[in-house]
């Protein structure tokens, strides 16, 4: 069950903005003391690992050359911020903790896609879909230059990454729901979220 729930290069953009994130509100309105040593323990026990394999647990990647996608909870806020202070060799206080727990009424996706053009980002937009609905983005980060990806200077050749906040009240959070990112042509990735599965 879902507990509660940007170059300057672009990858320092990106990271920037990972600092500023709300978390999106849950079915549960706080989670649980257990959960939140849980969580700081994950983070110090694996601070020496790289986003993607720290947040796969929030992850839903379509392969490489395709794209991934990740949900940002008020857990995984915690153990990346226990990851971030462990790596600084600094406490996390109450503050900080609170701070990660605080609700909102969003639900945050950080999104990597390809694309052929250095520009192509610009174009990209995103939506949520559950069952018959579909919701519009009320925030997004989108670079105006991507980065050259590992394929380049072969097809995909670039990649970006970008950041789209969501409104939450008309989600149920114990339903799947699938983010569907596309641009103005119609070509789009989709990426489904199990949210009763997702801490």
């Amino acid at each position: 069950m879902v507990k509660k729930i940007l170059l300057i290069p672009n990858s320092i953009l990106f990271v920037f903005g990972l600092c500023f994130l709300t978390p999106a509100q849950a079915t549960s309105l706080n989670l649980p003391p257990d959960q939140v040593k849980e969580a700081i323990q994950y983070g110090k026990q694996n601070k020496n690992l790289d986003f993607i394999s720290f947040s796969k647990d929030w992850t839903v990647s379509l392969g490489k050359g395709k794209g991934f996608a990740t949900l940002f909870t008020p857990y995984h806020n915690v153990a990346y911020k226990a990851k971030k202070f462990e790596i600084e060799h600094r406490d996390l206080s109450n503050r900080e903790i609170f701070q990660a727990l605080e609700i909102g009424n969003e639900l945050v996706f950080t999104v990597t896609v390809y694309g052929d053009v250095f520009n192509f980002a610009v174009f990209q937009t995103a939506k949520l879909c559950q069952k018959d609905l579909e919701i519009k983005p009320i925030y997004a980060f989108k670079p105006d230059i991507a980065d050259a990806s590992e394929f380049w200077p072969n097809t995909p050749s670039h990649m970006a990454r970008m950041v789209f906040k969501f409104p939450v009240y008309d989600i149920d959070l114990n339903t799947p729901i699938t983010l569907v990112v596309f641009d103005p042509e119609g070509d789009e990735v989709s990426f489904p979220f199990d949210l009763a599965k997702i801490k």
